[in-house]
């Protein structure tokens, strides 16, 4: 009766971690088979099937990421979400291995951030749909690694991780935009930091690196009239100081949401504690806190533009934060009620309450129904002007139906014809209803309970670029 007693007490920290992470993996796995693809999954995945340097809302990354998953799963949730997961397991592994170098007399931060970083709904539910945000992630954390790695070595080996340090910085970019705040603080560190590392040849020849990384995608929006980098740049130019009070309280909510209100809290302690220690963390934060402070004067901040934010966040919280076990605890059983939610929907929620139904549920029933409805119309296309829509029923693949997208993104993306169709079946999202008397319309459902309605009518002479033919 004592050897399983005396067998678990061998156990080190490293042993529970490496465990529950290899649970962790298996619950992702299992939840990115069996949850259905969101509309904005479906839009990247239509990126994939046209590859290009970049796109209007962002760069290539998720697309090169998606095709090669689907290459291996073919065009199903899992494949679409595949590469994302194997890029998860190497951020925890990076983000352990930062944290092992950045602080080596403490030899329990690297579990620590493990910890943390797992119990955050961002990791555990956020990171598992196959967005720009995943590989933006992974990519930081292996910047995170080579940055210690660089400031911990000499010579030669220093300029090695600088060049590592670029490399994931650069890809980091070409998954989304934001990857250039952290980028900015960096440069902050070596100018400015205290260090002198402007002075070694390092630095210099990781911004080279990351540079060259991010080639495509600056050549592709020069190409472009600078389309995708002027799209979100231009939401600074926002000016709407009355709501500043509401979109800070909706900011912070949704961090709250996100991180678990008590890991927020110990992450953000950390990373003001930080400026006592390792002050580069601070560095790499401070660009990207200050612009979303200005941002809430113009518009929302939603909350996973923040993700930029949470490599370091992690660190910081894992490193000067107290203690972790209250905060594990419920960041775990927020993470457990989610997934139950997500898997069988336990809770009765309203649908304009349940994000989870609102964005997953119904959509193979949906393209069904709107096909027969097609049918008895005599009709072979359907139109929308909403890219999401579109996107999501494309993926379905009806029957004999092509997709006509409207919306004038669909314009950046090479290889859509632009077309005229005569007769097509228009689709407009009527929301939760109701509908208007004597109106045209399907209901998408989950578990049978209706969750949103779609307005149906027959149009004629619609151009658009067709996203999906028959």
């Amino acid at each position: 009766m004592l050897k399983p007693v005396r067998f678990f007490r061998r156990w080190k920290p490293l042993h529970i971690l490496f465990c529950c992470a290899a649970l962790g993996l298996m619950v992702r796995l299992f939840l990115a088979a069996e949850v259905p693809l969101i509309p904005d999954e479906a839009y990247y995945w239509l990126w994939s099937r046209h590859m290009q340097a970049g796109y209007l809302d962002h760069p290539f990354m998720v697309a090169l990421w998606i095709r090669l998953g689907t290459l291996l799963w073919g065009d199903t949730p899992f494949g679409v979400r595949f590469c994302g997961l194997v890029g998860f397991v190497c951020a925890n592994i990076w983000l352990f291995l930062a944290a092992r170098r950045f602080f080596p007399s403490r030899d329990r931060v690297g579990v620590r951030a493990i910890l943390l970083l797992n119990v955050t709904l961002m990791a555990s539910v956020g990171l598992v749909p196959a967005t720009p945000d995943v590989p933006l992630f992974v990519f930081l954390c292996l910047m995170l690694w080579a940055l210690s790695g660089a400031l911990q070595s000499h010579g030669a080996a220093a300029c090695g991780w600088w060049v590592l340090c670029g490399i994931g910085l650069g890809l980091a970019a070409d998954s989304k935009y934001t990857a250039l705040l952290p980028g900015l603080g960096l440069a902050g560190f070596v100018l400015f930091g205290g260090r002198g590392a402007w002075r070694m040849a390092g630095p210099w020849l990781g911004g080279g690196a990351a540079a060259l990384m991010v080639l495509p995608t600056l050549v592709w929006n020069e190409r472009h009239g600078w389309a995708g980098l002027l799209k979100q740049g231009g939401r600074a130019s926002y000016w709407h100081p009355e709501r500043a009070g509401q979109f800070l309280g909706e900011l912070l909510a949704g961090q709250l949401a996100l991180l678990t209100p008590w890991v927020a809290v110990l992450c953000f302690m950390g990373l003001w504690r930080a400026r006592h220690g390792q002050r580069v963390l601070l560095w790499l934060s401070a660009p990207a806190l200050l612009l979303f402070l200005v941002n809430v004067t113009g518009e929302r901040v939603q909350p996973n533009w923040v993700w930029v934010l949470y490599p370091a966040l992690i660190l910081a919280g894992a490193a000067y934060a107290g203690r972790l076990r209250g905060a594990c605890m419920t960041g775990g059983i927020c993470t457990v009620l989610v997934y139950a939610q997500c898997l069988t929907g336990w809770l009765p929620l309203p649908p304009h309450m349940d994000p989870i139904a609102r964005l997953g549920a119904g959509w193979g029933d949906l393209a069904a129904a709107v096909a027969e409805e097609a049918e008895k119309a005599g009709i072979s296309c359907l139109a929308t002007d909403d890219y999401a829509l579109a996107s999501i029923l494309a993926f379905q693949k009806s029957q004999g139906l092509a997709v006509l997208g409207k919306d004038s993104r669909w314009g950046y993306v090479a290889g859509l014809p632009h077309e005229t169709v005569r007769t097509v079946l228009y689709l407009k999202d009527g929301r939760y209803g109701p509908v208007p008397a004597g109106g045209w319309a399907v209901w998408r459902k989950d578990r049978k309970r209706p969750v949103r309605v779609y307005l149906l009518e027959k149009r004629h002479d619609l151009s658009g670029w067709i996203v999906q033919r028959p």
